[in-house]
C-alpha cells in the first residue's frame, strides 16, 4: 500500500499537538466542554471539513465530514475531562495546578487528538485518489458519567456509518477485542417525617432507614442474579449530620450493569422493588430519576484484525532518554507497582485466541450497536498507573504521550484506507455486526432522559 498520506500528519504534527495541549490546558467536565469543542471544530474547519453542531441536543457534540457517499468511517472523539482532577503537568508528585480545577485523567485529549490526525490523512488519501467516500470526526462529550454517545446514538447519527473507529489511551499497544457490559445510573430519593429522634421516634419515618434496607435487599439480591451482573452504589445524600434527628430525606445513586440491555432491564426492575420494598416497611415514599446509560459493546473480528494488520505495519514509537527520565520519575510514585514492568509498552500485543470477560462499561457501546465498531488500546502511559489518577494528568502533556498520539493516527488511517481498499472487508464487518445485532438497536437510555449537568 502506498503510504503517502500518512506524510500530512507528519507535516501537521506540531498542529495536532497543539490541538491536543488546548485540549488538555482547557479541562472540561461532561457537557461542558465548550472551550474544547470549539478549538477542535475551528480546526477540522480551517482544514476543509463541514461541521454539524448540537448533535443529539448536546451543545458540545458535533459531527464534522470531508467528502461523500460511502463507504463512510467515522473517528470517535473525546475530550471531557475527570472532576476535581487538577494537577501540574510534567512532575512526578502530586500538586494540583492552581489554574485549573479539573484534569485530563483519562488522557481524552490524546483520544480526540489521534481521531483529527487519522482524518487528516485519510482526507489526503481521497483527495489523491479521487474515490467517493466520507470520512468523519464524531465529537462524542461526556462519555466520563455521562454516556454521551447514547445520546447521540439514539438519534441515528452512527447509522450511516460503515465502520467507526476510537482509540483510547492505555500503557499497553493492543486492539480491543473483549466487550463490555451494559450499565445504567439511577439515583433513588426517599423521603419520610422528621421527628426528634429521642423523645418522639415513634412519629417519625426514616429516609435513611428506608436507604439502608434497599441497599440491604439489594446486597441480598446478589446471591441470586446472573454471575454476569454487577450492581454498585453510594449514598450520596444520608440526610444530614444530626444523629438526634428522625431523617425525612435521603437519596443513594445506583449503577447497575449486565451482559446486555434486555438483562440489564431485568436487573433494574429487581433492584427497582428493592426500593419498593423498603420504602413499604419503613412507611416513607420515593422517586427514581434515570440519569445515564450505555449499551454493550459489539466487538466485530474482521475490524479487529484489520486494525492490528495496520498497527503492526508502522513502528511503535521508542522512547528517548527524557520520556525514559521522566516515566521512570512516574514509575518510581506508583504504589505497589508490579517488579518487572517496563517504564514503556514498546510491543503491541497479539490478538488473543480465547476472549476474557470484561465487566466494565463504556457509551461506545451505543456506537456499535449502530455499525460496525473497533478500538485501539493506546500506549502512552507508564504500565501500573492507576486509572483516573493525578499521574494519568501529569504524563498528558510528555513527549512520549504524543509520539504514541500520532502513532495511533496513522495506524488508524493505514485501517481505514484499508477498508477503502478492500470493501470486502467492510462487507464481512457488516455480515458479523448484522449476526451479533440482528439489525436492531433499542437503547438503553430512555427517550425523555436529557444529561444531568
Amino acid at each position: 500500500m502506498d503510504m503517502d498520506f500518512l506524510s500530512v500528519i507528519d507535516a501537521k504534527k506540531d498542529e495536532i499537538i497543539k490541538l491536543a495541549d488546548t485540549v488538555w490546558e482547557n479541562p472540561e467536565t461532561a457537557f461542558k466542554e465548550y472551550k474544547s469543542s470549539a478549538a477542535i471544530i475551528s480546526y477540522l474547519k480551517e482544514n476543509g471539513f463541514s461541521v454539524e453542531k448540537n448533535i443529539g441536543g448536546l451543545p458540545t457534540a458535533f459531527i464534522a465530514s470531508y467528502g461523500s457517499g460511502h463507504p463512510e468511517i467515522g473517528f470517535i472523539a473525546e475530550f471531557d475531562a475527570i472532576s476535581d482532577l487538577s494537577q501540574v503537568a510534567l512532575i512526578a508528585e502530586p500538586k494540583r495546578d492552581p489554574e485549573r480545577q479539573h484534569g485530563h485523567a483519562c488522557g481524552h485529549h490524546i483520544y480526540c487528538g489521534n481521531a483529527v490526525a487519522a482524518a487528516l490523512a485519510v482526507q489526503a488519501y481521497l483527495k489523491k485518489s479521487g474515490k467517493p467516500g466520507t470520512i468523519k470526526v464524531l465529537g462524542c462529550p461526556g462519555e466520563e458519567g455521562g454516556s454521551g454517545k447514547a445520546y447521540m446514538a439514539r438519534t441515528g447519527v452512527f447509522r450511516s456509518l460503515d465502520a467507526a473507529m476510537g482509540g483510547h489511551p492505555e500503557s499497553m499497544w493492543a486492539v480491543r477485542t473483549r466487550p463490555s457490559l451494559a450499565c445504567c445510573n439511577i439515583l433513588y430519593r426517599f423521603d419520610g417525617r422528621p421527628s426528634h429522634a429521642g423523645a418522639t421516634p415513634h412519629l417519625g419515618r426514616s429516609a435513611l432507614d428506608a436507604v439502608e434496607l434497599m441497599n440491604v435487599a439489594v446486597n441480598f439480591l446478589r446471591e441470586h442474579m446472573p454471575m454476569d451482573n454487577r450492581v454498585h452504589y453510594a449514598i450520596i445524600d444520608a440526610g444530614g449530620n444530626a444523629p438526634n434527628v428522625v431523617q425525612p430525606h435521603a437519596e443513594v445513586m445506583y449503577m447497575m450493569r449486565a451482559k446486555d440491555n434486555t438483562d440489564l432491564n431485568a436487573l433494574c426492575k429487581r433492584v427497582h422493588k428493592c426500593a419498593e420494598g423498603a420504602a413499604l416497611a419503613t412507611e416513607t415514599t420515593f422517586s427514581s430519576e434515570f440519569h445515564a446509560a450505555s449499551s454493550n459493546l459489539i466487538t466485530i473480528p474482521t475490524l479487529q484484525k484489520n486494525l492490528y494488520k495496520a498497527m503492526a505495519s508502522i513502528p511503535l514509537p521508542v522512547p528517548d532518554e527524557e520520556d525514559l527520565a521522566f516515566g521512570q520519575a512516574i514509575a518510581d510514585s506508583i504504589v505497589d507497582r508490579k517488579p518487572g514492568l517496563p517504564i514503556y509498552a514498546t510491543e503491541l500485543l497479539p490478538l488473543p485466541d480465547v476472549i476474557s470477560p470484561h465487566f466494565g462499561s463504556t457509551d461506545t457501546g451505543d456506537v456499535s450497536w449502530n455499525c460496525p465498531t473497533v478500538q485501539m488500546h493506546v500506549g502512552c502511559w507508564v504500565p501500573g498507573t492507576p486509572g483516573h489518577s493525578w499521574q494519568i494528568v501529569s504524563q498528558g502533556k510528555c513527549n512520549f504521550a504524543r509520539k504514541a498520539m500520532i502513532y495511533a493516527g496513522k495506524a488508524f488511517a493505514i485501517a481505514a484506507v484499508q477498508l477503502f481498499e478492500n470493501p470486502e472487508l467492510l462487507a464481512q464487518a457488516k455480515k458479523e455486526h448484522l449476526e451479533k445485532t440482528g439489525g436492531i438497536y433499542e437503547p438503553a437510555m430512555p427517550a425523555d432522559v436529557m444529561p444531568h449537568l
